[in-house]
């Protein structure tokens, strides 16, 4: 009622107010006394607790608080300051925006005399950070000139306020500068080390997740930062294992996810583990690629290979051994920079980078028992700070078991007991998962007791999925498995029924065989085949919520569902296996290609039709479009991924599930990046220039355009450039909606424009305008009849060229060097009269052509109305 009151009586009692704490604020201002400040500073709690409620009742009280901030009383002026930052910081009132003058004048206590207050005043801006992103400007401003603070103590607060800020918000809102700023004033040695080292591990962190938003070139270099305080200030040299290891835990435990992602993917960065690759010179460019000084890396690392002597040689290998104990290491890497000193001392700093991430000496096998030990859970204090850090130290094992599983082999006999004691099943479990990454090193060559087979067995024929599934990887990676082995097999294809409990461990048993020892598979594969063909991928799977979504993660999928995802997984790492050493019959590959490409067209909507679980079908698709790709890269099947079959893979990428679009795009991006997929996936990233997510169409552009850069043109041009060009019109020209038509036309420029803004710069244009002329001097290998589509998008193509030309003023030069198209997709029409026609006529019809004109003008009008108004203003100035 009291609120309600003052709310609707503002107005008359201001002058109420104004007088009641004018008497306080004024007569309690000029005092010094103990009990004059408490009745001061009960006032203040006073206008705190008025200005949440009604704080139109403070219209003319708080220019009285500003005064006070201007006093030479030191308590009293600090006492104003803390009031003013509390009612700016409210998250329900913007008191800034109502007092500008008031707010400038508590910003000014950013330079107070007594460092106390600047100090106080800089552990305010947080919460006014927080809560009023609107004034995120000022505060990181006044901040940021406080670095410089003479007062060490106010420049150590003001790293601190900086990583606090950077922590509790979104980091685009933070300039660039700030963050520079605050880690090279974190090199001060005055601010205090522990300070110094969390501030700069959390900042670099920050900044590494910015990755997406900044430049190629700015990743190597956050990513060279954050190694350097890494190894500097972070994890100096420490010969005691333990302590270092206690360490690693404690500074992961502080991290958030996706800081400790980041964290995480710097302990798995060594990059020359083989090492052989070092005499490279490919290789060697591409480890230079990968830092912020690309030429001046590239050539000391040629420079070092040249004039090395053996012993740096050996010292070299000694530091990047994954094998090697950390003294090993650091005695080899320290003499080895050493050496480097003498004979190329401006070097130093790029080899001292290089080591940072190509030594093992964050994570190395000295670590391991001291992490298998802080694993285990302690018994009584299941909920206590001892249960995060076997979490964390859980997490850290099974890295390691992925990215360096040879350093667990002094360890083998403390993870295998750890599986056979199966006191605690999920700590068994991570042993079953490590010990799986740890056979996958070494195919064919562990061997085990009869024990610990019997146990594994065990997990196979009863565990739950994931423990049968890091069983049989450990199986099938052992020495003899196709003995040992078979009648274990035999059994789980005994059960393969749908009725089965255990079905789905039975087949992620059976695909883990398949894929590792394939004999074991070759007897009974017929009967897996037609068990998954004719039994599980026929039985329609009615199970899904009311509105059926086109999506659910696979975990979230019905049992059924998942055995078809596993048993489609099955055939395809059978067919893998068996890419070189043996052969599968030939109706399996026909089966198996078969079935992959009939699960492409199981569609959401017929799901919908038939009231089956769409999420199902879009698994399938996305899995089958995924192992396709994967099949074919291999000799032995490359012919089953023929031109047209090759065209609808490119289908996939237009799904109407969003997650099926994203998830083979990742692959193919994935794919293409490191090596593992024919760069023919190229052109099939274009045909989503209608990607409707606007985040999804932006990533997968600014990965060709950072493919591409990495690209020698006169090396790559004819694999990359003119194949991507090619096969793309090749694939738009047998799209199932392309016409002449002026509004499909409309439509399918969409493609080539996003190729050339993608692909197209001054240096190669008049190359793609000579791709797309001989184009039109071809014929379609695999549909003669549709070589007419072909000649309609080249001339498209080359008009669009000729268009973005004009736009960046590149010049269209003819093109001199030889060229011969794709033979599986066009060969050159007789020469003479024939080519002289199809080279003449315009396949184009003239309306869309003066359509395209006409959006070419406007646009040129309105660059030249742009250029105007710039150059006027720049005159009036």
């Amino acid at each position: 009622m009291a609120i309600e009151i003052c709310t609707t009586c503002a107005p008359i009692l201001q002058r109420r107010a104004i007088q009641y704490f004018s008497d306080i604020l004024l007569s309690v201002s000029n005092a010094n006394g103990t009990e004059e400040l408490e009745e001061l500073k009960k006032a203040h709690e006073l206008i705190i607790k008025v200005n949440a409620v009604v704080p139109d009742l403070l219209l003319n009280v708080l220019p009285l608080v500003q005064e006070e901030m201007k006093l030479d009383q030191a308590n009293v002026r600090q006492m104003a300051t803390e009031t003013m930052g509390k009612l700016f910081a409210h998250p329900d009132t913007n008191v800034s925006e109502k007092y500008p003058s008031i707010w400038k004048t508590w910003l000014g206590r950013r330079d107070d005399k007594l460092a106390q207050l600047r100090i106080k005043w800089l552990e305010m801006c947080v919460d006014v950070y927080k809560n009023h992103v609107d004034l995120a400007t000022d505060i990181i401003d006044c901040i940021k000139l406080k670095l410089a603070d003479p007062d060490e103590k106010v420049r150590s607060i003001s790293c601190k306020v900086i990583g606090e800020i950077a922590l509790s918000s979104d980091l685009k809102q933070l300039d660039k500068s700030i963050l520079e700023s605050v880690e090279e004033r974190t090199k001060d040695k005055k601010v205090k080390n522990k300070r110094k080292m969390r501030v700069r591990l959390k900042l670099n962190l920050l900044k590494s997740e910015r990755c997406e938003s900044s430049s190629y070139e700015d990743n190597w270099i956050l990513m060279m930062a954050l190694e350097d305080t890494l190894f500097t200030y972070i994890f100096p040299y420490n010969e005691d294992d333990q302590q270092r290891t206690e360490r690693l835990i404690t500074v992961l435990e502080t991290l958030e996810q996706r800081q400790k992602l980041a964290f995480t993917a710097i302990l798995g960065n060594n990059e020359p583990s083989d090492h052989e690759r070092i005499k490279n010179d490919e290789f060697i460019k591409y480890l230079a690629a990968h830092f912020a000084d690309k030429p001046r890396t590239l050539n000391a690392m040629r420079t070092f290979l040249n004039q090395k002597s053996s012993k740096d040689m050996k010292l070299l290998k000694s530091s990047i051994r994954v094998d090697s104990n950390y003294k090993q290491i650091h005695k080899a890497k320290d003499k080895l920079l050493a050496n480097i000193n003498e004979d190329q001392a401006g070097s130093v700093e790029i080899f001292q980078a290089i080591f940072n991430r190509a030594c093992p000496t964050l994570l190395n096998k000295n670590t391991i028992p001291h992490l298998l030990k802080m694993s285990k859970l302690p018994k009584g204090r299941r909920n206590s700070a001892a249960n995060q850090k076997s979490v964390t130290a859980r997490e850290i094992l099974k890295e390691m078991s992925i990215s360096y599983p040879v350093m667990y082999e002094g360890c083998m006999k403390d993870v295998i007991q750890g599986i056979m004691n199966d006191n605690d099943s999920a700590s068994a479990e991570e042993e079953l998962e490590i010990l799986a990454e740890i056979s996958k090193s070494h195919p064919g060559q562990k061997t085990y007791d009869r024990n610990v087979i019997n146990r594994l067995r065990s997990y196979v024929i009863e565990g739950n999925v994931s423990q049968a599934d890091s069983a049989s990887v450990v199986l099938g990676n052992m020495k003899n498995a196709d003995i040992i082995l078979v009648d274990l097999v035999d059994s789980l294809c005994d059960d393969l029924s749908l009725k089965h409990p255990n079905l789905l461990a039975t087949l992620t048993s059976l695909s883990q065989f398949a894929l590792y020892e394939p004999k074991l598979l070759t007897p009974v594969i017929d009967l897996v085949l037609n068990f998954i063909e004719k039994t599980l991928l026929t039985t329609p799977t009615k199970t899904f919520t009311d509105s059926n979504p086109e999506w659910v993660v696979y975990e979230s999928l019905p049992a059924l569902s998942k055995q078809k995802v596993v048993g489609v997984r099955l055939l395809v790492n059978y067919l893998e296996a068996c890419k070189d050493e043996m052969e599968a019959e030939e109706h399996v590959v026909t089966k198996t290609f078969s079935i992959l490409w009939e699960l492409l067209e199981r569609t959401c909507d017929n799901a919908f039709s038939d009231n089956i679980n769409s999420a199902e079908t879009s698994h399938l698709r996305l899995n089958a479009s995924q192992c396709i790709v994967t099949l074919t890269e291999y000799n032995k099947y490359m012919n089953e991924l023929t031109v047209p079959k090759f065209e609808r893979l490119s289908y996939t990428l237009q799904d109407t599930c969003y997650y099926v679009r994203a998830e083979f795009a990742e692959f193919l991006m994935k794919g293409l990046q490191t090596g593992k997929i024919h760069s023919r996936y190229y052109s099939l990233l274009f045909i989503c220039a209608h990607e409707p997510e606007a985040a999804l169409l932006k990533q997968i552009r600014s990965f060709i355009q950072k493919r591409l850069s990495l690209l020698d043109v006169k090396q790559d041009e004819s694999t990359v450039l003119d194949s991507s060009l090619v096969r793309l019109i090749h694939l738009l020209a047998h799209h199932p909606d392309f016409t002449v038509s002026v509004e499909d036309l409309e439509i399918f420029a969409q493609y080539i424009k996003f190729f050339i803004s993608c692909v197209a710069n001054a240096d190669n244009v008049s190359f793609l305008y000579h791709i797309v002329q001989k184009i039109k001097l071809s014929k379609d290998m695999v549909s003669d009849e549709l070589s007419h589509n072909s000649y309609v998008l080249s001339d498209m193509t080359s008009l669009l060229i000729k268009h973005k030309c004009n736009e960046a003023s590149w010049p269209l030069n003819a093109y001199t060097g030889q060229l011969s198209l794709q033979s599986r997709l066009y060969r050159s029409l007789p020469s003479g009269t024939v080519q002289n026609e199809t080279i003449k006529k315009s396949y184009l019809p003239q309306a869309f052509v003066e359509k395209l004109e006409e959006e070419d003008r406007k646009l040129g009008d309105k660059r030249a109305r742009s250029a105007t108004t710039f150059e006027n203003k720049r005159a009036r100035v």
